[in-house]
């Protein structure tokens, strides 16, 4: 039952959906990546330091 709804729902999402949105979509969240990707890196460089003070 909830997967019929949520198969629905993404039927009626994918038909919004422009028909080159696979072409358009790494250049779109290229920028978006990136920002997740950096901030990972921050993440991981605090962790060290906070390691590196304790030790």
């Amino acid at each position: 039952m909830f997967f019929s709804v949520i198969l629905n729902g993404w039927k009626k999402f994918a038909t919004l959906l422009p028909k080159n949105w696979l072409a358009e979509t790494p250049q779109a969240f290229a920028p978006r990546r990136l920002g997740r990707q950096s901030a990972e890196r921050e993440r991981i460089s605090e962790i060290k330091q906070k390691h590196l003070l304790r030790v």
